[in-house]
């Protein structure tokens, strides 16, 4: 499977996934629905990295996410009894999800 990624020269490029993960997370598990203006979104741990450095939980109302205003952020439930992740081959370990730019959290 082929997923984006950035390369080291900042270049996005298709990369084979080196590796996955599956971890159990307790029934009370909570996500952050992040909803950018231009209509991309997805369900992420709050403590998922961004390509920035932070995290998916810091990410406010207005903020500016992958050149896009934040327009809901909000800690919903989740209702499933994992979170999953993914590494992408190269140097960086961004990826998009939904067309959202993440960091894994895999090495």
């Amino acid at each position: 499977m082929l997923v984006w990624t950035l390369d080291s020269k900042g270049q996005k490029v298709a990369a084979p996934v080196r590796k996955t993960s599956s971890v159990p997370v307790p029934p009370a598990h909570r996500m952050i629905h992040l909803v950018l203006k231009d209509g991309r979104d997805l369900w992420a741990s709050p403590g998922h990295p961004t390509v920035d450095g932070h995290t998916v939980g810091e990410l406010r109302q207005t903020a500016i996410y992958d050149s896009a205003v934040v327009s809901y952020s909000e800690l919903v439930p989740y209702g499933d009894t994992n979170t999953y992740d993914l590494l992408p081959a190269g140097n960086t370990g961004f990826y998009w999800a939904n067309g959202i730019p993440l960091a894994s959290t895999l090495r």
